[in-house]
């Protein structure tokens, strides 16, 4: 990157990606939208565990203990495989929001063909589970670690689907790319964290607006940061 000032730079980014979002609303809500009816799945499936948790949250006798135990452990486990698999489709349809980002730096039109593309999907997929367990263990360690995982890793993914790097290659250029840019790479990081959290309000609803914007503001930086031209 430029010596261009990290405030500036991110000022632009976001400007981009709000006009970007407006001139393609039908087409990034819509992508968006599944990755939203994914995780409101997601929500629905773990709602048994909570029932019983509510259930059980005062048993009287101890045969009412025993029962609450047993149900709490079966209903756990197939919550928590229900949780793994929607959480992996997440993963898989976010895809369609990257890609079309990453087109539309480049001037292309966005569409839901990009959630069909499985172009380096593979990769794209082992390099986001490998980084969820890295920066889960991290957190479980002492938290630091976990968050510099996520800090130096976010790229990663657009480096598997814009360049089709290996995975090890897009964790190094990863972490390149923000020891390169660590003032602005820290301003998105804020940024992102902050949008998408207010993706998680109103049920996550939020999210068809919040996850477009988030994931085309860190397109147009990734781009920027690697001395790309962005287009449009």
């Amino acid at each position: 990157m430029n010596g261009e000032d990290p405030r500036t730079l991110v000022r632009s980014a976001a400007l981009w990606a709000l006009g970007t979002f407006r001139r393609n609303l039908l087409a990034f809500v819509a992508l968006a939208a599944v990755v939203t009816a994914v995780q409101f799945l997601q929500q629905i499936s773990l709602r048994p565990l909570n029932d019983v948790v509510d259930q059980c949250a005062d048993p009287l006798t101890e045969g009412q203990q025993a029962a609450c135990a047993s149900e709490l452990a079966t209903r756990a486990l197939s919550s928590g495989a229900l949780t793994l698999v929607f959480a992996i489709v997440t993963v898989i349809v976010t895809v369609g929001v990257i890609r079309a980002a990453l087109r539309s730096t480049q001037g292309q039109e966005p569409g839901f063909d990009a959630l069909l593309d499985g172009h380096n999907l593979g990769r794209y997929l082992g390099f986001q589970l490998l980084y969820a367990m890295m920066a889960g263990l991290g957190i479980l360690l002492c938290v630091i670690p976990g968050l510099l995982v996520i800090f130096f890793f976010q790229l990663g993914p657009y480096f598997v689907l814009d360049r089709g790097m290996r995975i090890g290659e897009a964790f190094t250029a990863s972490a390149r790319l923000i020891r390169q840019n660590l003032p602005a790479a820290f301003l998105m990081t804020v940024v992102n964290a902050l949008v998408l959290l207010l993706g998680g309000l109103v049920y996550g609803i939020l999210t068809l607006v919040t996850l477009p914007l988030a994931t085309l503001f860190t397109a147009y930086l990734y781009r920027r940061f690697n001395d790309d031209p962005v287009i449009g």
